[in-house]
């Protein structure tokens, strides 16, 4: 499990280019300065608890992770999640090889569903909205429920204690935010305001790329466990203007998404935690081949749903139980496209669909001996019905997951765990026919549900100065699902027989003092390997990469420098492409005025490399070097 947390003591997380603080006891460092001190308090969603107690922990986000674009940029620096697909406002990360819809991403428990292959981004939340973040990694839908065989992300905004304002400014794309947060004087409601704009910014070479957009956020929530509701939270976010930063010949080929609005709300009552929930989203695409064609596509879909959880014992057990049902109403996708002149050519519907799934699952846990034992299982029934052809599917599916932890001495501990996990295919998968940025694409609606079976084997060493996690996995994917191309426009959906992810995640860490400061030593990293039944390697494998930081603590500022090793890549596989070694520097300062004010500074590619983003055939070149400077005063 990976979990982390953003700063929640004085410094609010609008601050600081720090964006976050660190989930695990033994990498938390001491401040000399109690200002400076970043307090943990440890929010997990019910459906992780169990696995919690055995997985090792791991820092999602660190006073290391900075982005001024997009919230995967910022989660990248954790060991187990790398980029992935293309760059920009809507980049995408893998988990331990698996991504687009092979992996669960959640706001707030909230369910966030996307009909793009390239999948989910969660573009729509501003870096400083949120406040905590816990992944979970390996075959988890026992824990998340269907498209979770690589693990998931669940994502929680932040709950401000007082008010305050952050200007940032980005030399490199003349980048622009102004983020607000704040609470009442009984900290019951607290809200949420960011506006963030970008110009295109260019990489090491000064060559463009095409990553501009416009977002405004607003989040407001109010919180009483003692009354009947005990939360209730309403985020309202729209981007306008959003360059796809590809590696496409503008001269060919260009895409904008004009307009992207999401608005979630949620209810927690106190009965059995019932919540409620709805997520409501609305993409507008516009591709466009000069000389040739326009193709304007419009995704929306609305998701509503409910869920029960609880805990209680029983003898020497701990019993965490939850069920629940969701639905994706009117997920349409209207496709126009006009001729070089702007003369209209065609409207169509390309995807008009409905998907209910409800489940019911049961954790359990007790100690045993000088360790842990934990064992889930979830039951799960999916529902689609395609509007279009009143074509209707149906899937059953059942996981599992056991693991146990040994203790092995007060420093000391192993864990194994082992896991199985199912993924539905996407409406897109089974029932989409038409244009997407790369071609047209055709569904197929008889595809096998992807089942995944997951086992690791953990290492763990602690102490209060020092820290050391080693992880061995291995995933076997039965049905695996990819799209191949028939021809140069026309690409469609197919089933393989098999294939193998397997991997090598670690971290370490060192506290120490000297020369009157105090000093924090990380390093982090892993290594993939991905092959298909005929031992051709498999797309979204990302080359093993090593991040090491060093931070020291003063009495009233801070300062990082990292470095970030990505290996080569020479495994060739269809829509990707070869990459070459590449070592990136980052650093940061942060300076503590009085009580009331704040500045900062990030640098981003210190050595102004030349590398791509992923190996996406399409990805773009990164950015060159920058320099990101924010103000925050404490109102």
């Amino acid at each position: 499990m990976l979990s982390g947390n953003f700063p929640r003591s004085k410094k609010p997380l609008s601050v600081v280019l720090l964006l976050s603080s660190i989930a695990s006891p033994y990498i938390l460092a001491e401040t000399p300065d109690e200002t400076l001190r970043i307090e943990v308090t440890e929010r997990v969603p019910d459906a992780l608890s169990n696995v919690l107690k055995i997985q090792p922990s791991q820092p999602l986000f660190s006073d290391t992770s900075f982005s001024n674009d997009s919230l995967a940029t910022a989660l990248s620096d954790a060991p187990a999640i790398n980029l992935n697909g293309q760059g920009g406002l809507f980049q995408t990360i893998s988990i331990r090889g698996f991504a687009r819809w092979r992996i669960s991403t959640q706001v707030e428990g909230i369910p966030i569903y996307t009909d793009r292959r390239a999948g989910t981004a969660v573009e729509f939340l501003p870096p400083d909205m949120i406040g905590q973040a816990s992944l979970i990694t390996g075959a988890a839908s026992t824990q998340l429920g269907s498209g979770a065989i690589g693990g998931g992300i669940n994502l929680r905004l932040a709950t401000p204690h007082h008010s305050s304002l952050n200007v940032e400014y980005g030399l490199r794309s003349d980048y622009r935010e102004v983020a607000l947060q704040g609470t009442d004087d009984t900290q019951s409601w607290s809200w949420l305001f960011d506006y963030r704009h970008a110009n295109n910014s260019t990489d090491a070479r000064h060559s463009l790329i095409t990553d501009q957009f416009e977002q405004q956020a607003f989040a407001l929530r109010r919180t009483d466990h003692s009354a009947v509701v005990k939360d209730t939270f309403l985020l309202y976010s729209t981007s306008n203007n959003v360059a796809k930063a590809s590696a496409d010949n503008p001269l060919t080929r260009s895409t904008l998404y004009p307009n992207n609005n999401h608005l979630l709300g949620k209810a927690v009552l106190d009965w059995h935690n019932a919540t409620l929930f709805f997520h409501d989203a609305a993409l507008n695409t516009i591709v466009t081949r000069p000389g040739k064609r326009v193709n304007a596509i419009k995704n929306q879909a609305l998701t509503v749903g409910g869920q029960l959880n609880d805990s209680f014992n029983f003898s020497d057990w701990q019993m965490l139980w939850h069920a629940g049902i969701d639905g994706r109403l009117d997920v349409k996708a209207q496709e126009q496209e006009s001729d070089s002149n702007n003369a209209p050519v065609f409207a169509k519907t390309n995807l008009h669909a409905d998907q209910w799934e409800s489940h019911i699952a049961a954790d359990f846990s007790r100690e045993v001996n000088a360790g842990a034992l934990v064992a889930g299982t979830r039951l799960a029934h999916m529902y689609q019905h395609n509007k279009l052809t009143s074509q209707s599917q149906t899937d059953t599916n059942v996981s599992a997951f056991v693991g146990y932890k040994h203790m092995v001495n007060q420093h000391w501990n192993m864990s194994a765990y082992v896991s199985d996990g199912f993924r539905v295919p996407s409406l897109t998968e089974r029932f989409y026919y038409g244009s997407t940025p790369r071609g047209t694409t055709e569904g197929v609606a008889d595809l096998q549900t992807e089942q995944a079976r997951n086992a690791e084997a953990s290492l763990v060493y602690q102490t209060p100065e020092s820290g050391m996690s080693f992880t061995l996995f291995t995933q076997h994917i039965d049905n695996y699902i990819e799209r191949v191309d028939i021809s140069d426009e026309l690409r469609r959906y197919q089933n393989l027989d098999t294939a193998r992810i397997n991997g090598i995640n670690y971290q370490a860490s060192h506290s120490f003092d000297w020369a009157r400061l105090h000093w924090l030593l990380r390093v982090g990293g892993q290594w993939l390997s991905g092959k298909d039944e005929h031992r051709h390697p498999l797309a979204d494998i990302a080359p093993a990469q090593h991040r090491l930081s060093l931070t020291w603590y003063g009495n009233q500022s801070q300062m990082f420098i990292a470095l970030t090793h990505r290996q080569s890549s020479n495994e060739r596989v269809a829509g990707e492409q070869l990459t070459p070694s590449v070592d990136v520097l980052d650093a940061g300062y942060q300076y503590r005025v009085n009580d009331n004010l704040e500045l900062s500074i990030n640098l981003t590619n210190l050595t102004n490399a030349y590398y791509v983003t992923s190996r996406d055939d399409l990805a773009p070149f990164a950015k060159g070097r920058d320099v990101s400077v924010s103000v925050t005063a404490y109102l």
